[in-house]
């Protein structure tokens, strides 16, 4: 009785070592070539289907020199019904870096989306998009990021805390084609428990009738100084509401300016 235990106890071991093997020979090769991709797979896309995709494209410099506010910009070209784009850096915190949710409106075809981003080491970066069809459409870059105990303050950071300056919105927002306008704000953000750790928890952006066009949710990776620029659908004015890890609110109404985004 023992054996036949034993015998079935080593199948079944057999059988949980095979399984993996199964379900990670589906995921593609992974073209930044990371150590940590099956695992960046297994926690956010497992059972769905993913595509390396050229239409998904990441800006950010080679080698970032402040490691507290290395500039990340996102393009997605010629994508329909882009239902949530997810931002994530295999060796910066757990968890994404950033998720955007379009509003009521659908994201544009060719929408642009930046931010700035803290990091201690080198990391790939991925931009990875859901479309209504249930495929993560995937691209990245790697980032050579200066980080460490001797990394120079960053100067961004030190503007995010200027004496007597409240938390509060600064907004810009300019007409682009195809109905379509840019909106980059400024996000000073509320002393937190941890200056490292951002305290911002939630940014709503919503039209003048009260429609959402659009909600990010920050990680915890995110720069201290929170500057953002997005691709918003509609021309009328915008309000933002930023929600804090306290759960205090602050908003900012703005309207779009005259003269055009650059591309």
């Amino acid at each position: 009785m023992r054996a036949g235990s034993c015998l079935l106890w080593l199948c079944l071991f057999g059988y949980a070592l095979g399984a993996p093997a199964a379900t990670t020979a589906s995921i593609p090769a992974d073209p930044l070539d990371s150590s940590r991709w099956r695992y960046i797979v297994a926690e956010h896309f497992r059972d769905a289907r993913i595509v390396f995709d050229e239409r998904v494209q990441v800006f950010a410099p080679g080698a970032g020199e402040d490691g507290r506010a290395t500039p990340v910009f996102l393009r997605i070209s010629g994508l329909e019904d882009v239902r949530h784009i997810r931002v994530l850096a295999d060796a910066a915190a757990p968890g994404a870096v950033l998720d955007y949710f379009p509003g009521a409106a659908p994201a544009a075809r060719d929408f642009r989306l930046g931010f700035g981003l803290r990091l201690a080491q080198a990391t790939p970066l991925r931009a990875a998009v859901l479309t209504g069809d249930g495929v993560w459409h995937i691209g990245g870059r790697w980032i050579d990021a200066q980080g460490g105990g001797c990394a120079a303050p960053s100067m961004t950071a030190s503007d995010a805390a200027e004496p007597g300056a409240g938390p509060g919105i600064e907004a810009q927002v300019w007409p682009r084609p195809e109905g379509y306008q840019r909106l980059k704000f400024r996000i000073r953000q509320p002393a937190s428990d941890s200056e490292s750790v951002p305290a911002i928890d939630r940014i709503s952006v919503s039209d003048s009738a009260g429609e959402p066009r659009a909600r990010l949710v920050p990680g915890k990776s995110l720069a201290t100084t929170a500057v953002f620029t997005l691709d918003i659908a509609g021309r009328e004015p915008l309000h933002i509401e930023v929600r804090d890890v306290r759960a205090q609110r602050y908003s900012k109404d703005v309207a779009p300016a005259a003269r055009a985004a650059s591309p």
